[in-house]
């Protein structure tokens, strides 16, 4: 057993008393083995990676249990969520996520009621993370995320949050938060000086105008990524470009679609590996 697997095991269970020579039995979902601990050689690993990822996982078609073919179709969080987990379980690193409901990592105590409709690998993990995980907690610093103050900052993978327009801010109003809250999110592919690549997921209408009381009443779930009537779309391409002033403005690749000084509307984030070692 290496190292680091030994270490991540024994931090989530209670020590025996010295005078119990027998001990107790731990059982374990493993959605993928930890057997080493992010470094900063991996960050940067993951940061040239993260375009031939997601471009994989926009590109991909696959047949489902009808035969029928599909593309993949994810909501925004989601979508950034998949690209770091296709990422560290390839290579055998931990991944640490937290919601408003838990802490979910790849190697975890087993318990039925969490763990027995989620397959143990990296499917399983990230439909278990997506059901809860929101835009907001990508804003949940020193846990999930540390901040980037400037978008000459970026790079690749990491993720912008939108939370400066009127709707990031209504929501700050509703739920009484000292900042502005996201609703929507975009990754990160490539950077340079005046341009900015992104990637991003998205929700149809299913989340935006149907009340999730009302899908509960009737056993359906948007968020859901095992739900039939997930709200997940296609991805989108998208380009920052910085004009003469300064300023950057956004052009939808897939919508076609452009908007002056978009930029200013998004926070940013990048993803706290390190804390995924603790």
């Amino acid at each position: 057993m290496s190292a680091a697997l030994s270490t991540l095991m024994v931090r989530s269970i209670a020590l025996t008393p010295k005078a119990d020579k027998e001990g107790v039995s731990i059982k374990l979902k493993v959605f993928w083995k930890t057997v080493r601990f992010w470094t900063e050689a991996d960050i940067a690993d993951f940061q040239k990676s993260v375009k031939p990822i997601a471009e994989r996982l926009r590109t991909e078609q696959y047949w489902n249990k009808d035969g029928d073919i599909r593309s993949n179709r994810f909501t925004c969080e989601d979508f950034a969520i998949r690209v770091l987990c296709e990422y560290a379980s390839s290579k055998g690193l931990p991944v640490k996520l937290t919601t408003g409901v838990r802490t979910y990592r790849n190697m975890e105590i087993y318990s039925a009621e969490h763990h027995d409709r989620y397959a143990s690998n990296i499917y399983g993990f990230s439909e278990m993370v997506m059901l809860t995980y929101g835009a907001p907690d990508m804003q949940r610093k020193g846990a999930n995320t540390i901040l980037v103050s400037e978008p000459e900052e970026l790079v690749p993978g990491d993720v912008l949050a939108q939370a400066n327009d009127l709707q990031g801010k209504a929501l700050a109003v509703k739920r009484d938060s000292a900042v502005n809250v996201a609703h929507h999110i975009q990754l990160t592919i490539s950077t340079s000086d005046k341009e900015i690549e992104i990637f991003q997921g998205n929700s149809n209408n299913t989340i935006h105008f149907i009340t999730p009381k009302l899908m509960k009443i009737f056993g359906r779930n948007p968020a859901d990524p095992q739900d039939r009537l997930y709200a997940g779309l296609p991805i989108e391409r998208g380009k920052y470009s910085k004009n003469k002033i300064g300023k950057w403005d956004y052009e939808n690749l897939t919508s076609k679609r452009r908007y002056d000084d978009k930029l200013s509307e998004f926070m940013f984030y990048r993803w706290n590996f390190h804390e995924f070692n603790q």
